[in-house]
Formats: structure tokens, sequence, C-alpha cells
């Protein structure tokens, strides 16, 4: 019933925004239908954060007060004695459109099943796609983002430093311990609208449609983009737009992920559709496409850069088009309203996450462009208003237009140099410098954007520019102009990002990667070409080279459905493990907080094994049924007895993670972990045994190459296999570890430690024969908790492991 009443409301307010659209001036049914849609996915969204803002979010609540909503159109429609009844594709203007239509519909149809049907179920707890579904499970399961837990109180006490408090993403505020601010005050450190509509669709359909609320963002963005493009070059040039950026690799990878951009670039496209078409209009919809671009404030606090944008774009009118001066400035305090609101947000519900933003320099450099740029924007109205500041404004006004051939190949020949220096001129000096892939990424970012969106497409973005700037003058298109150079320049400089690919891309699929595509293709069909069959032909070239593009950049992953055990896992741990009474503890960081907010599991970090079991009984003495998830399948110590109750697999196809290089494998990825219940047993002694063998079928971790696209190197890992075994008691010193098999000679071996945060033992073959194989290794570190044996195999070369011992050398 509520499901119903949900999409009722969205029909019903998708229908009176028509009807209202309709009435002001928007007659097109594409334009008017998508705008009403929007509208009211965005109506629910706000809804349900303004629940959120209060810990009282209820899906129940969500749908009466999105009815309401519809009452108070119907109000509306009836006050103003609007006609109430409209046919959807009112304003249709027969078969002229029918072909593109049919093209387009097939376009979204074809981009909709790519990103809904392959989604990546990326719930770990480690990276932000596993962080965000997390935050949406917490926010259906308690109506808001409190994390507050008065139990870490209690396990301080308990266990000392070796606790750690909170999770991947939701950290402790560190607040002063006293009464009122229990120990493990915890605060989100991201924002709130994008788990908000992960949460309705959670409550809608269950945990398998958080994986697809970003498909549905990406559609309406294709459909935003139509429309922008189609008002510029014609419908012709705006179906290869879309179909550029509906499969661009970097927008079918993050589409298919729960991350927040996504929902930033329908926002940005949104906004800028609205400032395109409604410029002309009533001042008040730019002030209305300015609030909605102010969501994003709510969505991602980067979305701050904005801000600057505006400001330009107000600078522009100012000296330019000073009659449409206003309209500027309704956009820009539609935006400011709105991100202000989202700023308070951040301050009252994640103030640590603001204080770490602004001690690492991020917020403060976001805050210092705002504040810059009110400055500036401040001065110049305070100048034009005087007698010399008119004047001035006047005479650069006409020099401009007197000398506007001049400066439009002077901004050209710019934009060349720039996109020269960053492509063949930079890396050469980057090469010179000896940079870590950090650094080399951070200073290089251009040529690695190019992977996603050829070089020739940017390069044709020039003539884009040509066209928005010099031969349309539409005002309007300059608020998709400025966004898009300005995040463009932002996440070349400084991507913010770590550099493994296809992370790396979501930054610019924000909006660089979408601006790019459409100014190459503004930029080719603007050629100043007058044979249209020459013409013609360029652009089909230029089409079946982006194809080509295409095919050598998403056949690893086209359809591919990643980590698809994850989800089913997740659900059968909900219902397998026990709950009475039950406190778990891992070193996982990945899986501790889905554990606990999807499963509904109580689960704790915790540093270090040892000196957790040390202290174990202390919470077994209390009245807790303790359990430990670990990867060793022999884990045993002292007092406490391990009683094996469930094992947890975690599964799926995953790219093999590359620096600066795009990614070329795709791999089985399965960590096997072991569920002890912890009990006592006085009469046990913690004796540390010399030798330990551990059998070759129970590996914790294994990496198997499903598809490879690697040309130059044929000899890439078949399979890799991970056995993780518990240090016990006094971690320093020699170890040897012996394998028994077959081929062994083809096979090679390494040792990490502190769940493989540390390389002690580096890939390398054994010593000795087919057989038999060993290799030693020392532990320096008394602080190490563990040791991860790695066995490698390549292809065409499987060696086969029977045996493996593990001892210490006296």
């Amino acid at each position: 019933m509520v499901n119903f009443l949900f999409f009722l409301g969205i029909i019903l307010n998708t229908y009176f925004i028509s009807v209202i659209l309709h009435k002001k001036g928007l007659p097109q049914p594409l334009s008017r239908n998508l705008v009403s849609f929007t509208l009211s996915i965005l109506i629910i969204g706000s809804i349900a954060l303004l629940l959120v803002s209060f810990e009282s979010y209820k899906i129940l609540s969500v749908v009466l007060i999105q009815l309401l909503v519809s009452g108070s159109f119907i109000g509306y429609i009836f006050f103003r004695k609007i006609d109430l009844r409209l046919s959807p594709i009112s304003g249709w203007n027969g078969s002229g459109n029918l072909f593109t239509n049919a093209i387009l519909s097939l376009l979204l149809l074809s981009a909709g099943a790519m990103y809904s049907l392959f989604p990546i179920e990326y719930i770990k707890g480690d990276r932000d796609h596993g962080v965000y579904v997390v935050f949406g499970s917490k926010i259906q399961k308690t109506g808001g983002l409190n994390f507050d837990d008065f139990r870490y109180q209690e396990l301080t006490q308990v266990l000392g430093n070796n606790i750690i408090y909170g999770y991947p993403a939701i950290h402790s505020d560190h607040s002063p311990q006293d009464p009122s601010v229990p120990i493990g005050s915890l605060s989100p450190r991201f924002y709130p609208l994008f788990p908000t509509f992960l949460a309705l669709s959670a409550d809608l359909f269950g945990l398998d449609a958080m994986f697809r609320v970003n498909s549905i963002f990406g559609v309406l963005s294709l459909v935003f983009i139509f429309l922008i493009v189609k008002k510029w070059i014609g419908p012709w040039g705006a179906l290869i737009a879309v179909f550029f950026c509906a499969f661009n690799p970097a927008q079918l990878w993050n589409v298919r992920t729960t991350l927040s951009e996504p929902l930033g670039q329908l926002l940005i496209l949104f906004s800028s559709y609205l400032a395109l078409y409604f410029f002309r209009k009533n001042k008040g919809w730019m002030f209305f496409a300015g609030g909605i671009l102010g969501l994003s404030s709510f969505n991602r606090i980067d979305s701050l850069i904005y801000f600057p944008a505006i400001v330009i774009f107000v600078g522009y009118l100012l000296f330019l088009r000073k009659k449409s001066l206003w309209r500027g400035f309704n956009f820009l305090f539609g935006y400011s309203a709105i991100s202000i609101l989202g700023v308070l947000y951040g301050y009252i519900n994640s103030k640590p996450y603001m204080v770490d933003l602004w001690k690492s320099k991020q917020l403060l450099k976001l805050t210092f462009f705002c504040v810059s740029s009110s400055i500036l924007l401040s001065g110049l109205l305070f100048f034009s208003n005087l007698k010399i500041g008119k004047k001035s404004i006047e005479l650069l006004k006409n020099t401009i237009l007197k000398n506007k051939k001049i400066l439009r190949v002077a901004i050209l020949s710019f934009l060349f140099l720039l996109i020269t220096f960053a492509y063949a001129i930079q890396p050469v000096i980057s090469n010179s410098e000896n940079l870590t892939d950090f650094f080399y990424f951070k200073k290089n970012s251009f040529i690695f954007f190019v992977l996603y969106v050829p070089l020739l497409l940017v390069l044709f973005g020039i003539g884009g520019y040509d066209l928005l700037v010099f031969r349309k003058q539409s005002s309007g298109s300059l608020v998709f102009l400025l966004l898009g150079s300005l995040l463009s320049f932002v996440y070349f400089y400084d991507p913010s990002i770590y550099p493994d690919h296809y992370w790396a891309s979501r930054r610019w699929v924000l909006f660089p990667i979408p601006f790019a595509c459409i100014m190459g293709v503004l930029g080719l069909y603007s050629l100043p070409i007058k044979r249209q069959a020459i013409k013609s032909a360029l652009i089909a070239l230029i089409f079946a080279g982006y194809i080509y593009h295409l095919y050598n950049r998403n056949r690893l992953i086209f359809f591919e459905r990643m980590l698809s055990g994850y989800s089913e896992e997740f659900e059968r741990l909900s219902v397998s493990l026990p709950s009475e009474k039950a406190i778990y503890f891992t070193k996982k960081q990945d899986l501790a907080s889905p554990l606990r907010y999807l499963s509904g599991r109580d689960t704790y970090l915790i540093h270090k094994t040892r000196p957790f079991l040390e202290n174990a009984s202390r919470l077994i003495e209390s009245g807790w049924n303790v359990y430990l998830i670990d990867e060793d399948f022999n884990l045993e110590d002292g007092p406490i007895t391990l009683e094996k109750v469930d094992k947890i697999h975690l599964e799926g196809n995953y790219p093999l993670d590359t620096v600066n290089r795009y990614p070329d494998m795709l791999l089985y990825r399965g960590t096997f972990l072991q569920v002890y219940k912890l009990g006592l047993d006085p009469k046990a002694s913690a004796q540390v045994k010399k030798s330990v063998s551990l059998n070759p079928s129970q590996f914790a971790y294994m990496l198997k190459t499903v598809r490879s696209e690697r040309k130059s190197q044929p000899n890439v890992y078949e399979e890799v296999k991970a056995y993780d075994y518990y240090i016990p008691k006094d971690p320093k010193g020699k170890f040897r570890a012996e394998f028994e098999g077959e081929v062994l000679s083809q096979a090679t071996f390494s040792v990490t430690a502190n769940q493989s945060s540390s390389v002690i033992f580096p890939e390398s073959p054994g010593v000795g024969d087919d057989k038999k194989m060993s290799i030693e290794f020392s532990v320096e570190n008394p602080e190490t908790d563990d040791v991860q044996i790695r066995f490698h195999t390549k292809k065409d070369r499987q060696a086969v492991l029977k045996s493996l011992q593990l001892s210490r050398i006296p």
C-alpha cells in the first residue's frame, strides 16, 4: 500500500507541475514532462532529507507529506483558475520529431538497461561506495544519521586503546570526556542527500534497489543533455551528444555505483537547462534554477566551487548584458540561499567533518574562493555605480565589441595552448622529477582524463567554445559553459582523489566528462565546412572512431555485474548470525560497518587480535555472547575457547586496481572469513606451537583472472591464494613456510603482515623443487598481529599446492 501511495504521489505531482508549467509557457511535452518528473523526484528527496535532519525519517511520513504537496498544487491550480485537463503529449508538433524521438527512446532504454542490469554491489565500508550504502541503510532503519553508541564507554574500559571509535567515514568527534558527551559520539563524514535517496529505494524495493538509484539519475541527465544540445545545434547533434555521454566508460562505471556524483551531475544539467530556457522569461525562474543548483550543497561539500562560476556569470552580465543583470543576481541568490542551508546542515550535523576539511585546507580553499568572489563582485557593483565606473564599463564593453575578432582568436588560441601544455609538455616536466604515482597523477591528470574522453574530441571542444561564446551569444548558455569550464580546470589542477581507475574518474564524471563530450560535439557540428557531404562524412568518421574508443574502453566491464555475491551474503548474515546478547569484533574495516548497519549485528572494529583475546573474558563474564570475525581458519589462543559458528563468503568480479593505467584485467575476488564464538576455559594454557599445518583448501583470500586485456604481458596471474595465520604470542622471530605439491617451481610466494598493510617477503620463487618448496621470512615488528602467506600461479603454469606447514625457526 505504501509503495502504491508513493508512486501515486509521484504521478500526481508530475501531472500537476506539468499543468502549471504549460500555463507558464512551457508547451513542449518532452521538456515539460521531464522537468515535472525531475522536480517530483527532487521534492521526494527534499521531504525525506528534511525528516532525516530531525531524525524522524519514515517512508510513510514521506508519502503523506508528498500527498500534502500534491494537495497544495491542486489548491494553487484552482486558485489561479488553471484548466486542470492536460494531455501528456499536449504541444507535440506531429511526425516531424517522430524519428528522432524514437532514436532518443532507444538510446535511453539501452542506457537504462546497461546502468541498471549490471550494478556494482560494492558493500564494503572501506570506500565511499559502501559508506553511502551504510548511510542509506542507517537512515532507513533509524530515521536519521545519529551514530552515537553509549556502549563504547564500557568497551573502552575493557579493551582500552584496542577498540576503534567508529568506522571509515563514521568518526569520533573527539568530544571532551564528560557525562553529557559520552565517549564514542560519532558523526558522518558525508552529506545526506544521496544516502536519503538510497534509504527511499531500500524502503520501497529492498537492498538490491540501492544499486539502481543512480540509473534513474543517469537517464534523466541524458534527456537534459538532449534538450540542451538540441537548442544549440538541433536534434541530430543532440542525439550524438547523448550517445557519447551515455556509454562513456566513466559514466557507465559511476552510474552503476552508489556514489553521489551522478546526482550532482543531474543537478548541474537540470539547473543549466532551466537557466538556458528561462533566461529571457520571468526573473523568478532564474532564482528557481539557482535553487536547484544549490541542492548540490546537501549532496557534496565541494559544490561550493560553483559559486565563483556564478559570480563570473553575473560579472559578464554586468559588463556586457546589463539589462539582464537581475536575472543573473536571481540565479546567484537562489543558489546562495539553498547553499547556506546546506553549509548550516553540515556544521550542525557533521561538525567534525567540516573541521577536518578545514584543517586539511580543502574547505579553507573553497571558503577563500567564495569570499574572494563575493568581495570582487561587491567591489565591481560599487564601482559600476560611480560615474567613472559607468564610463569605464562602457569603454570596456565598446573595446571588446570592436576587437571581438582579436579576442576570439586569443581565447581559442589560449585553450589550444593550455591543452597542448597539459597533454604534451607537463608530462615531460613530471618525468624528470621522479614523482610518486600519486603526485604524477595530480600533476598530469589531463593525460589520464583522455583515457575516458579522446583527445580529438577535447580539441573539437574549442570549437564548442567558439559557438557558445562568439556565435550563439546566448547569455543563458553561460551557466553551462562556466560551470563546465571551472569544474574542469579545478579537477584537472587538483583531482583530490586516489589515482586508481575507475575510481579516479568519479571527480570528472560530476561534470568535466559530459561537458567535454558535449563541447566536442558542438565543435564538430559547428565546423565552418560549407559542403554538407564533407561535413557529414567527417561527423560519421568521428562517430565511428568514438564507437571504437568505447569498444576498447568498455569491453572489460560492459556486461559485468560487479561483486554480485555481496548483497546476497549480507542479507543471509542478517538472518543466520546469532543476535541474542551478541556482540561482534573484527579487524576488517570493509566488513564492520556493513555488518552492523545492513545486517543489524552490533559489530566493532579492533586494532589487534592478541590484546582483544587477552581481555575478552571480561566481556563474556559481563553477560555478552562475544564473537570474533577473522580470516584464520585455525585461530586459537590461551584461556579463551573459540568455536566456529558461521562463515562469511564475500565474492564477485571486480577490475584489477590500476594506478595511472587504464584497467585491463577483470578478477574474481573472494574473501572467506570465519565467525568464532568465544568462551571461557581457565584450564587451557597459552602454549606456542612450534609448527602449524594449514589446509590448502582453506584459503582466506583468492584472486583469479576472469578476463585480461593485456597484450604485452601474456604471463598474467591466473590465481592467487592467501592463507592467514594469527601469531598468538611473541610475533618477533624467523619463520619457515614449507609447501608440498606439484610443479611448485612454476609458482611464486609472498608474505604480508597486519592485514596486508606491509610486505615482509616480496613475491619471489621459493627454494626447492617441483614437489617441495620453502621460503623463510622474519617478523621484526613486535606489534605484528598476523601474517598472510600468498601462493601465486601464472597462466599456463598451473602449480598445485597440497600442503602448507608454517613453523618458527629457533
